[in-house]
Formats: C-alpha cells, structure tokens, sequence
C-alpha cells in the first residue's frame, strides 16, 4: 500500500473531526507546560510512565519497541553496508593467494622436470663409463661432466626445497585468507537474519499502530521539504520568520534536524503550524512554545531558526525515547533549555517527562502542552499536510 494513503487512513481514525486540510489552526498551541530550565528534574524513570490515552493497553510500549527496533535496524544495516567493500576486499585477496599458490605449482612441476632430467642425463653419463666414478680431472671430459652433474643436482635441490618453503608459506596465507573471508560471510549471514528478524518485528509493531490510529514521534519523517514547503504555500499563509529565512529553509530544518534525532520532523513542523498560527509570529525563533505556560507572557528566545527547530526536536525526542540520553543526540543539548557546559547533559538525562509521550496521541493534557485537545490538532494538521502532498505529486 501506498505509504501515504496508508497514514491517510491511520490519521483519519485518530483525528476527531478537527484541521481539514489547509484548515484553521490555533493561534496558540494550547499553553505548553514543559520548563525553560530543568532545575527540579528527576532521575529518568526506568520505564517509560506514558498513558494510553484512547489506545490499547501496551500501545506505549510497542511505540517505544518500534522506536528501538528501527534504530537498531538502521545499524545493521550500517554495518552491512560497511561489510561489503571488506568481503569484496576479502575475497580479492584470496583470489591473489589463488594465482601465487597456481604459479608455485607451476615453478615446483618446472624444477621437478628440470631435476629429473639432469638426473637421467648424470645417470646415462655414469653409464657410459661402467659406473665408475671417473677421476677429476680438468682435462678428462667425463670427470667434468660428472662435476657439472653434481652441481646442478644440488642447485636442483636448493631450488625445489626454495619452492616447497614458498609452497608453505603461500599455503598458511591462503588458509588465512579464506578464513578471513568466511570469517566476514558469516558475520553478513548474522546481519542478514538479524536484519531480517527486525523488519519483521518493525512491521508487526507498525501495523498494530497503524490499525490503531496511533502516530509514533519517533521515526522518519513521511514528506519531503518541498512538499512541506509546498502545502505551507498552499494554505496562504505568510510566515513571519528571521530575515534571511524562507519556509523552503525551514522545511529543510525540520527534516534535517528530525533525521539527526530519528524524530518525525515533519510532524514536528505541523507542531509548530499550531503553536505559531503558521508561523504568524516568529517568537524569537521558538515554533513550539519552549518555556511557555499558562501564565507566562513569553517563552524562551533561540538565536538562530536551526536553534529553534533542534531544540523543539531534542525536547521531542526526550519526551518520546525513555532511551534517550546527552550523549546519544547527534549535537549538544539545546542551550536554551538545558544549559551550558557540563550540567547541560546531565539535565537533558534527567528531564523529568522523558518517555512520558512516545505517541502524538499522548500529547496534550500535561504532556508539552495543557490543552486536552492539542494531539487532534497537530495529528490533523499533519493528516492535512499528506492529504495535499497525495492529491499534489511531485
């Protein structure tokens, strides 16, 4: 099936009626509850506490497996990629050890024949004089042809035991060779049954999502910058955003920086049509509403627009990957929420939601924002958002 007739489907079970495509949004994101500094957080909880709001018991969970199921499909097939061009350089070298061994075999049948024919020929000069052994003598023709014998049956037998130490050491490289090779066609038959096993678990736990009307945070992102550029256009806004910054520039952001993190960045950026009323307003490049709250006049500033957008993105996968830590994010923790220096990572570890919402559908309530009805919103932005890319092809 088409991948996003399918989240069209998906989306149509969870969205309640709410953001038809191109739609009205929000003006305001529904009064965010995440902290500008994570002065009172806690220890990460060891599993995640996460409800499942409107879902099956355990959606939390499989959400949470999908998540660690794609990451670590992602680096099998890593070092998939990485095996081939060393088996390929594997089997090179076997193929060389094959064509010295080859001409060893060829040099040692050689000398052999050499050998065997200086020893018949000694053999027949020796016959011709009785089997005697002549005396030496510079001027006696047979004394001499018995000395030349002599040294080239031992020069024969230098060079064929020269030939059968090489033979040797070409055989021990060889074997090593072809276990080295072996070694690494096993290692990919162990990637390839692993990769396997995990594709098929990543499917079943997609499916029973999907079937769910659940909508992960973590993952890849379903649209392209341009087709998110694209619809943005479509809907007529105007984006009042850092000069020097267009929306191609921060679509682009927003896929970028959610593949750095393994986030849905373009879900991220329907989040952020609801929290800025389609970026109507550019509050110091926060499109998420970063230390707001329901009394607070104003939330956190972030000098650039990529500041902006990783900050939401890495607040995002905190509140979605119970797994999540400083030193597992592709860039340092956003200073304008954890900080600087050596507390930022610590603060980042201990954020106290982490794992509270690995499902959109979990937002909402206490989760990021207060508003009860804030997953609808940003899940039906989104289904609006694949709805125009689908009946608009590239």
């Amino acid at each position: 099936m088409n991948r996003k007739v399918r989240w069209l489907e998906v989306l149509a079970i969870s969205v309640a009626a709410m953001c038809t495509a191109g739609g009205a949004w929000a003006s305001t994101g529904g009064s965010s509850t995440q902290p500008s500094a994570p002065a009172t957080a806690t220890a990460p909880p060891t599993t995640t506490t996460a409800r499942d709001d409107g879902l099956p018991a355990g959606a939390t969970k499989i959400a949470v497996d999908l998540n660690r199921e794609s990451l670590q499909l992602a680096a099998v097939d890593r070092d998939r990629d990485a095996l081939a061009p060393q088996a390929q350089a594997a089997q090179s070298a076997v193929d060389v050890s094959d064509g010295f061994l080859a001409q060893n075999r060829i040099d040692l049948d050689v000398a052999r024949g050499v050998a065997r024919a200086r020893a018949a020929d000694a053999y027949e000069r020796s016959s011709r004089v009785g089997g005697s052994t002549p005396p030496i003598d510079g001027n006696d023709e047979n004394a001499a042809a018995l000395q030349y014998s002599q040294a080239a049956a031992a020069e024969d037998a230098s060079t064929l035991d020269s030939l059968t130490t090489l033979k040797a050491r070409l055989e021990a490289d060889h074997a090593a060779r072809v276990k080295a090779r072996d070694d690494l066609a096993a290692e990919k038959s162990r990637l390839d049954a692993r990769h396997d096993t995990l594709a098929a678990e990543q499917t079943r736990d997609q499916t029973e999502l999907d079937g769910w009307g659940a909508v992960p945070v973590m993952g890849d992102a379903t649209l392209t910058p341009a087709q998110i550029a694209a619809w943005y256009r479509s809907t007529g806004s105007v984006a009042q955003l850092a000069a020097g910054t267009t929306i191609d520039d921060l679509a682009r952001l927003y896929v970028q920086e959610g593949a750095a993190e393994h986030v849905r960045g373009d879900l991220a950026f329907a989040q952020a049509m609801i929290e800025t009323g389609g970026f109507a307003v550019d509050p110091g490049n926060n499109y998420s509403g970063i230390g707001t709250c329901d009394s607070c006049t104003a939330g956190d500033l972030f000098p650039t627009p990529q500041d902006g957008v990783r900050a939401q993105i890495q607040l995002l996968r905190n509140y979605a990957d119970p797994d999540s830590r400083a030193d597992r994010l592709a860039n340092p923790p956003a200073p304008g929420i954890y900080g600087t220096g050596p507390d930022a990572a610590r603060h980042y570890d201990t954020f106290f939601l982490k794992g509270a919402a690995p499902l959109w559908n979990q937002m909402g309530g206490g989760n990021w924002a207060t508003d009860p009805v804030y997953a609808p919103k940003v899940i039906g932005m989104f289904a609006g958002m694949l709805a125009y890319a689908q009946a608009h092809p590239a």
